[in-house]
């Protein structure tokens, strides 16, 4: 009789395959993976950038009353960032206001006598061509009109300078109301509740998650490769899988390399509707290379990440007794992407090799060793059953 501790590993292999065996078989949509003929991409590194980022300031001295915002907030075109104390400059508004109004108030009043100064001047004239008024008090008329003229002058430009400094007035009292210049989020606050800032003294320092760019560097024999407007550059964002793939547009190509490693700048817009791309994110890119060269391609449906980075499930042929639809099992194996085209991936070979048959539907709920009954198995090969014949068979 063999001792306990050596039949523990039968058992546990027995008691493996049971549990196995009563798992239920998952339905699966599956394609082949093939080599053909594709343009030969070059993987270059680089990093996600904002276009705009700024350290929002106060424009006007005061005493910080609000400013509730934390880093990590997001905030909207306009939308309150702080508030100084208002009390002074709604003074100086009102002082203003008063002083225009008392200027407006003389502009009419010389407006009356100038109106007063012309009709005597038509009097005059009147009794001048009579004959009944001499060119001494004609004259004098005339000169009134004149003065009167001035006078009106004068205090619409006092009118128009009150008007001015009513203006600035309440240009000041609006700027104790700071607010964001775009939309963004607070990464840094600057300023506490309680605190005298002066004009230009920095409140937060916001970025934009919306107007994201990428700099990706190019070496020099495949920058000559890329033009403004032309093809998508294609991109990858490293532990996002699908969310971090993107088609980026060429925005410029800056004319001076690194001295030492002979890099071309390449500026790419990137959009990120999902926001799910951050300022600081590195990534990868994938530029021609000029050549055309034969490339093992997967689906892009067929790929799955996890902690240990990115995999995919082979079906093998497998059969269950008493079940015949199950004729395949899933086996993970591990890949390393190289670029992304269109619907295709092209990846280095390893487990998976040419006519490989890997899950691209029901793949998100499948485990290692599961059944699989494979609703669409490729002609001629090992997967077909009675309840799902191959197409054409």
């Amino acid at each position: 009789m063999k001792p306990a501790h050596a039949l523990r590993p039968l058992i546990l292999l027995l008691l493996t395959a049971s549990v196995t065996s009563a798992q239920p078989a998952q339905l699966v949509v599956v394609e082949t993976a093939r080599v053909e003929p594709m343009a030969a991409m070059r993987t270059v590194t680089g990093d996600i950038r904002t276009k705009r980022q700024s350290l929002v300031a106060a424009q006007v001295d005061g005493f910080v009353i609000e400013c509730s915002l934390l880093a990590g907030d997001a905030v909207e075109t306009g939308q309150v960032i702080a508030r100084l104390d208002p009390e002074l400059a709604e003074l100086e508004v009102e002082r203003a206001s008063a002083t225009l109004a008392a200027s407006e108030g003389v502009v009419a009043e010389r407006e009356a006598l100038l109106d007063q100064a012309k009709r005597d001047l038509e009097r005059f004239r009147a009794a001048d061509r009579g004959g009944s008024m001499s060119a001494t008090e004609l004259d004098g008329a005339e000169t009134t009109v004149r003065t009167r003229e001035a006078e009106l002058a004068q205090a619409r430009a006092d009118a128009a300078s009150a008007r001015a400094e009513l203006a600035r007035e309440e240009r000041m009292l609006r700027d104790k109301t700071i607010r964001a210049p775009f939309a963004g989020v607070v990464v840094e606050k600057l300023t506490e509740l309680g605190e005298w800032v002066s004009a230009g003294d920095p409140i937060v320092e916001l970025v934009s998650v919306r107007e994201l760019e990428a700099i990706i560097e190019v070496p020099q024999q495949f920058v000559g490769l890329l033009q403004i407007g032309s093809d998508p550059i294609r991109i990858s964002v490293p532990g996002l899988g699908n969310a971090g793939e993107a088609s980026a547009t060429i925005d410029a190509i800056v004319p001076l390399a690194d001295e030492l490693s002979r890099l071309f700048p390449v500026r790419l817009g990137i959009p990120n509707e999902s926001g799910v791309l951050k300022p600081g994110m590195s990534l990868t890119a994938h530029v021609p290379t000029g050549r055309i060269e034969p490339t093992l391609t997967v689906h892009k449906d067929a790929i799955r990440r996890d902690d240990a980075g990115e995999f995919l499930f082979m079906a093998v042929p497998h059969s269950v007794e008493g079940n015949p639809a199950v004729t395949g099992q899933a086996i993970p194996a591990r890949i390393t992407r190289l670029y992304a085209v269109g619907d295709r991936v092209a990846i280095r070979p390893g487990q998976v090799r040419d006519g490989s048959v890997v899950l691209v539907e029901g793949n998100e709920r499948v485990y290692p060793t599961q059944g699989l009954i494979i609703q669409n198995p490729p002609p001629g090969s090992p997967f077909a059953s009675a309840e799902h014949p191959a197409e054409g068979g």
